[in-house]
């Protein structure tokens, strides 16, 4: 009985997530090509250099497994990296100004708007985990794809021209026709859930702002005024991070104002969670010490 209980002491000690975990939130800086971290509680600056980047414009930083991948614009690729900078290579081939990615059921889906290297225009490309190529569906609804998330099964997609500011995709890439799509949004990037279920989307263009809309009719809830804003996250605190070209910002939603926390070349975030690895061994080493003393 005791060596069962033992064996039960040294599983969770690998499956359950420490309290120790580090947790941030992600942005590469497109013009100091730095992958820069901030407080997912309160969006203050931790980290305004975690590791450099290799260049390419980078657009999104996203966590895989114990990966970052980052999507290159202009270097037409997604880099791959370990949690301490360490390059693990990159996924090159078929893709030609990627933007926005998502992570949805095991796979990673990538916005792709190009034809050169072999890419498929207007679409988006889908790998493993491993990055294996899975092949991809075209996005003619949205025919310059900057941004996805998933939803209801399936994923939203922005796009910077019309048709729709975002449309509403299987993860086939069947059409399910149009979210939202109207005068007020222009030029669509990062979208975001907020804490109760709708959508945040981050415009770029004039009126650019920062809109919550209906997370099931796609109907504008509110706004607020984010000049030329790219990224877009919700605080644990309620308030809302953006980005735009000169930087990362805090908008208060109680105030109504919007405060600079980085200056730099802002892009999308996303969350990170970097495991502590001592607080697991710490664990292990007690369920050793136990079947020792069997």
């Amino acid at each position: 009985m005791l060596r069962r209980f033992v064996a039960v002491a040294v599983l969770a000690a690998v499956l359950v997530p420490s309290a120790a975990n580090a947790q941030y939130v992600m942005m590469p800086d497109s013009t100091n090509n730095r992958l820069v971290l901030f407080d997912p509680q309160t969006g203050a600056l931790v980290n305004n250099n975690l590791f450099g980047l290799a260049g390419g414009t980078p657009i999104h930083a996203m966590q895989v497994g114990n990966e970052i991948w980052v999507s290159e614009q202009v270097g037409d690729r997604i880099s791959r990296w370990a949690f301490d900078g360490s390059p693990l290579g990159a996924i090159t081939g078929g893709l030609d100004n990627i933007r926005g990615m998502g992570l949805i059921d095991g796979k990673v889906y990538v916005t792709n708007a190009g034809t050169a290297n072999g890419a498929p225009g207007a679409a988006i490309v889908s790998f493993d985990p491993a990055g294996n190529p899975l092949g991809f569906f075209t996005t003619p609804q949205a025919p310059s794809p900057f941004g996805i998330l998933a939803h209801q099964g399936g994923m939203l997609v922005s796009s910077s021209q019309p048709n729709d500011d975002i449309h509403r995709y299987s993860l086939s890439g069947v059409s399910q026709g149009t979210f939202h799509n109207s005068t007020s949004l222009n030029f669509v990037e990062q979208m975001a859930y907020k804490a109760n279920g709708n959508v945040l989307a981050a415009t770029f263009s004039s009126p650019a702002a920062v809109y919550e809309l209906d997370v099931n009719t796609g109907a504008i809830v509110s706004s607020f005024t984010a000049s030329g804003a790219r990224g877009v996250y919700q605080l644990s605190n309620g308030n809302i991070l953006w980005t735009n070209n000169s930087g990362v910002f805090v908008y208060d939603i109680g105030a109504g104002v919007s405060t600079q926390v980085y200056t730099g070349g802002g892009r999308y975030l996303d969350f990170l969670l970097i495991p502590e690895p001592g607080s697991l061994v710490l664990l292990s080493l007690i369920g050793l010490v136990a079947l020792r003393r069997r």
